[in-house]
């Protein structure tokens, strides 16, 4: 599980399965789910700025 927190934008948290699916949970409700074939590559991109 990977989460990344952003100052000003939502906290998205990325869980990766086994069977190469990412899940995206933010904190605004939202969520996006991934799709991998074979090898997971991840790209999550954010319009604003933060660590």
């Amino acid at each position: 599980v990977i989460v990344v927190s952003f100052s000003g934008v939502p906290v998205a948290v990325v869980s990766f399965t086994s069977i190469g699916v990412a899940v995206v949970s933010f904190s605004d409700g939202s969520v996006t789910v991934v799709s991998f074939s074979g090898v997971a590559v991840a790209v999550v991109s954010f319009t604003g700025i933060g660590v």
